[in-house]
């Protein structure tokens, strides 16, 4: 799932010193000891939330070989890594050493609209715009339970398309699972929805960030 909150106008170039990433320089984001000690980053993935992770090829991942770093002094270690200030939340970029480049992949289990017809919105970055969405507090929406009812914005255009009337739909879903691998949530759709796209019925993941209300009981 992209979140494409993500403005591509900000990387380090070493010409004009412009910062193209939209975290600040100074962000904490994870590492291995293998990188700091002088190891290219093969592998970098960029959370759904946010944070951003830098591995060799080993991909050491042991708990005393993770470090954390300033993301700026990632960025300047290596100059291929500039290239990825457009990497959106939720995938992954694999260094192609014969082709010279980066490869993007999507690293998350929610809907894309490429797969599935519609994406999930972030609740939470609507609701900086939208006065009539204002998703429960990170502490509740981090620790729901099966059985519970949450409110999702979908939106059936492609990601990066222009926004316009009758795209979104904002819907129950179900939960059914907890996700501890992926750090999610499963779902299923409780309405009939307008597009064809989706059904009543429909397994769903998503994150917390997608929450954009709880069903409570007068």
């Amino acid at each position: 799932m992209w979140r494409w909150r993500i403005l591509k106008t900000q990387s380090i170039n070493k010409m004009t010193n412009t910062w193209n990433f939209q975290d600040a320089p100074n962000t904490a984001c994870y590492t291995t000891t293998d990188v700091l000690n002088g190891s290219p980053v093969t592998c970098v993935y960029h959370d759904f939330d946010g944070d951003w992770q830098f591995h060799a090829a080993s991909n050491e991942t042991t708990p005393s070989s993770i470090k954390i770093a300033c993301l700026s002094d990632m960025i300047s270690s290596q100059a291929s890594l500039a290239e990825l200030y457009d990497l959106p939340y939720g995938w992954q970029a694999d260094w192609n050493d014969r082709a010279d480049k980066w490869e993007y992949s999507r690293n998350n289990p929610f809907p894309s609209f490429a797969e599935n017809g519609y994406y999930l919105e972030d609740a939470v970055w609507l609701s900086e715009y939208l006065a009539d969405i204002q998703p429960p507090p990170a502490e509740i929406r981090d620790n729901l339970a099966v059985g519970m009812l949450v409110k999702l914005v979908f939106r059936f255009a492609a990601e990066d398309a222009d926004r316009g009337d009758g795209q979104c739909e904002r819907m129950w879903v179900n939960i059914t699972a907890i996700d501890e691998e992926n750090d999610c949530y499963v779902g299923a759709l409780d309405n009939d929805p307008h597009h064809a796209a989706a059904k009543y019925g429909d397994t769903v993941a998503f994150h917390s960030l997608h929450v954009a209300d709880l069903y409570r009981q007068e």
